[in-house]
């Protein structure tokens, strides 16, 4: 029995960026990029971080700027660019409402908010800032648990909202 050798890379990073722009668009990149970008960026970071050029990397951000998913913002020596956060919420908790009934939202709702009452109590804390101050560095359990606690919480305010589609809905219909 005889296999295929497998291919030697120098560095995985260049491998997962190779096949990265064999499976995608460059404007799939650029969008992917762009709207992971949470601080305001030159085009031309963006343009390398997307694997891209920078007169395309400008075309397609003007794009997204129009479409809004991406803010345009004066940096004074040029512009920046970062993902526009509220249409990124909006995505979030449209694709929570599409995915789930009410009724599971709801029980996902009771769930995250029994994950952070948990934490909260085992810990004596009211917030994760607070948890995170009384945590020793090495303390993994107690890190893991923070962790827990600000994805809960995330998730519990993406819910909540999603929730309150439903209850729009049934207002407007």
């Amino acid at each position: 029995m005889t296999s295929e050798p497998i291919e030697a890379y120098d560095d995985v990073n260049e491998a997962a960026v190779d096949d990265w722009k064999r499976e995608t668009t460059t404007r799939e990149r650029i969008k992917a990029v762009a709207t992971r970008t949470t601080e305001p960026t030159p085009a031309a970071e963006i343009a390398e971080r997307a694997r891209a050029s920078e007169p395309v990397v400008r075309d397609e951000l003007d794009e997204l700027t129009g479409m809004g998913v991406v803010e345009k913002i004066d940096g004074g020596q040029g512009a920046l660019y970062k993902r526009n956060d509220r249409m990124y919420i909006y995505q979030q908790v449209l694709k929570l409402h599409e995915e789930y009934s009410e009724e599971e939202l709801v029980e996902s709702l009771q769930e995250l908010k029994r994950t952070v009452q948990e934490v909260r109590t085992r810990y004596g804390v009211e917030s994760p800032a607070e948890l995170a101050q009384q945590l020793d560095p090495d303390d993994q359990d107690g890190w893991d648990d923070h962790t827990t606690w600000q994805t809960a919480q995330r998730n519990l305010y993406l819910t909540k909202a999603a929730i309150s589609f439903y209850d729009a809905r049934n207002v407007v219909a």
